[in-house]
């Protein structure tokens, strides 16, 4: 509906901080929340950056409502490259999504051609310290890579502690590496309505943020630092292989076609499983004796691993299926612990197609390593469980129903 129109209205640079004011009309405003301003701060200069390079950020966080609504999108100025990559990487998402239809008209005034003032071709690398992150840095070390790190992706930006625990695990990474680090605070994932985007993206079968922003959302931040700073390559890690088949935001077909000002991003290690990955940390660290701290969790405040869920869960298991301690690895660890894991795992937690996949990886390798394995008795149920069932074990059905009788009942 060509009624709804996302408006640029001005694009404020304060040293160090960028602040783009818009306005919208039409239906699409109940997507964004009310204060119409997107904000970003870096812990690096960028007031001399081009305003068609500032707005990268914010146009690419929007393009899959544009898209989605067949909104217009009125902008004064807009980068060159980023401007012509669009159409490219906007067919990763055609391709991905077959079903639904990806529409949307962008207005620029001007379209700029930006030069890098100090085309210094160094690399960067998205981390976030987890484990598809620390796999691209080794895999990288030898480039020296800025290591690229945002707040208000899994850290909120209320969240002090959290905060600063991320900044003092990514000063130490970079100090035992000796590299630099680019820290980044944005609220692109507060100044949209992202539990109504989700009614938007429903028949994808995917979420608003997984399905459909992070990738694009992530990667644009850097943009303003890749011209200052003379980027010409930036690494994203990737998460999933092809032959996992899922749908995913960040992917090589939308991620290797995007482009800046003369830099390129690269969905790296895609060939390689989240337990191969694991594998070759678990590797780098016995060689090196350079320690290495993973956090994994979505879900804890404070930037620790809560040990409690899934996804820490799998971690630690597929470091014990490696054969070494996950208590080496940013891990509390006990018998106790791995007990409540078996709980939980086979009688709780209902599992994605794409969660399944990365258990069975585990499975696979502690299988074969098992004779050479810590916790014997502790881990052994994970051998014999068959994981295509897994969500339709007996216990688990149950437990399902009883939740949603005590949700009615709390509703009621």
């Amino acid at each position: 509906m060509k009624n709804n129109k996302i408006i640029i209205n001005k694009v404020n640079r304060n040293n160090n901080q960028i602040s783009i004011f818009y306005s919208i009309e039409g239906e699409i405003q109940k997507y964004f929340n009310e204060k119409k301003v997107f904000t970003i701060e870096y812990n690096t200069d960028i007031n001399n950056v081009p305003k068609s390079i500032c707005v990268i950020p914010f146009i690419a966080n929007i393009l899959p409502i544009v898209w989605l609504t067949d909104a217009i999108l009125i902008i004064d100025s807009i980068d060159e490259e980023f401007y012509n990559s669009i159409d490219k990487f906007k067919q990763g998402y055609i391709k991905m999504y077959p079903h639904m239809k990806f529409k949307g008209e962008i207005i620029a005034k001007n379209i700029d051609r930006n030069i890098q003032p100090q085309p210094l071709k160094r690399k960067g690398a998205f981390f976030s310290g987890g484990v598809d992150a620390f796999a691209t840095l080794i895999a990288h070390i030898s480039e020296l890579p800025f290591l690229i790190t945002i707040i208000g992706a899994d850290i909120k930006l209320n969240d002090q502690e959290g905060i600063k625990n991320v900044s003092n695990q990514v000063e130490e990474t970079c100090n035992s590496f000796n590299l630099n680090s680019i820290f980044i605070k944005s609220n692109f994932r507060e100044f949209i309505k992202e539990h109504i985007l989700e009614t938007l993206v429903k028949k994808s079968g995917d979420g608003w943020w997984h399905g459909f922003q992070h990738g694009i959302g992530i990667i644009s931040q850097i943009a303003p630092v890749a011209y200052n700073l003379g980027f010409d390559k930036i690494y994203i890690a990737s998460t999933n292989t092809a032959k996992d088949n899922v749908t995913c935001a960040s992917h090589p077909s939308i991620d290797n076609n995007i482009a800046f000002c003369q830099c390129r991003i690269e969905h790296d290690q895609y060939e390689y499983t989240r337990q191969e990955k694991i594998n070759h940390i678990c590797n780098y660290v016995k060689a090196t004796q350079i320690p290495i701290k993973l956090r994994v969790c979505w879900i804890s405040r404070g930037g620790n691993n809560c040990c409690k869920c899934e996804k820490c869960y799998r971690t630690i298991m597929g470091i014990l299926a490696e054969g070494e301690d996950p208590n080496k690895y940013g891990f509390n660890v006990d018998k106790t612990l791995l007990e409540q894991i078996k709980i939980d795992i086979l009688d709780k937690i209902i599992m994605s197609k794409q969660i399944i996949v990365f258990w069975k990886d585990i499975q696979q390798q502690m299988t074969e390593n098992f004779n050479q394995l810590a916790y014997k008795e502790e881990i052994k149920w994970i051998c014999k469980t068959n994981f295509n069932t897994i969500n339709i074990r007996p216990i688990k059905l149950m437990n399902r129903i009883k939740n949603k009788m005590k949700a009615l009942l709390h509703f009621q």
